[in-house]
């Protein structure tokens, strides 16, 4: 294969879809916890923790369900996310919110923006390093960009801790129940107004 002089060459990605470790160091990491802080919650060795994150072995159902417990997400976006992943949707929809193109993103994360195509079109599985750069890039969490967020319990894993904290606060709570009250162009108003103070026009 030929490569155009001062191009970098593409970046060798992982071909399978995130795996159990993957997911459970980044729900850790997105804590700001370390292994033994884990370990020191759950009981479990962080040693064994260690391995788990390496995938260097198949932990028991209970424990993965004892990971979920403690990180507070479905077993199922643990174990049955790993067969398929909405990164190359969520990537690109990301990206048009921002108003920016694939070479600005792939400028802005470091990375080649013939990556940034075979990411948005599925071809390639991104490793949890790329993710991370695009995270940071996009300015998400790299829950919301790897976990599963097509169903409500999907959704909840890609919030953070803290405001998973503030949606126990009854007056936060009382405000979401209005909300569900609302028609489609009142909530369509709210979403917009959202996305106007996440992505403002002016920075």
């Amino acid at each position: 294969m030929i490569y155009v002089k001062n191009k970098k060459p593409p970046q060798q990605e992982n071909l399978g879809a995130f795996t159990l470790g993957e997911r459970l160091r980044t729900l850790r990491e997105e804590r700001g916890m370390t292994l033994k802080e884990v370990g020191n919650s759950t009981g479990l060795s962080f040693t064994y923790l260690s391995e788990i994150e390496r995938n260097s072995v198949c932990p028991a159902v209970d424990t993965v369900r004892q990971l979920a417990d403690f990180f507070q997400v479905p077993v199922s976006t643990l174990i049955n996310g790993q067969k398929k992943t909405s990164l190359p949707s969520k990537l690109k929809y990301m990206r048009k919110l921002k108003k920016i193109s694939q070479k600005e993103l792939a400028q802005r994360a470091d990375i080649s923006p013939g990556l940034i195509a075979q990411l948005e079109l599925g071809k390639v599985n991104a490793s949890l390093k790329t993710v991370n750069k695009l995270a940071e890039a996009l300015g998400v969490s790299v829950c919301y960009l790897i976990m599963d967020t097509r169903d409500i319990e999907g959704i909840m894993t890609g919030i953070s801790p803290e405001l998973r904290s503030m949606l126990q606060d009854s007056k936060v709570q009382a405000v979401i129940g209005s909300v569900c009250t609302l028609d489609e162009p009142k909530l369509k108003l709210i979403l917009n107004f959202i996305n106007i103070i996440k992505n403002p026009l002016f920075e």
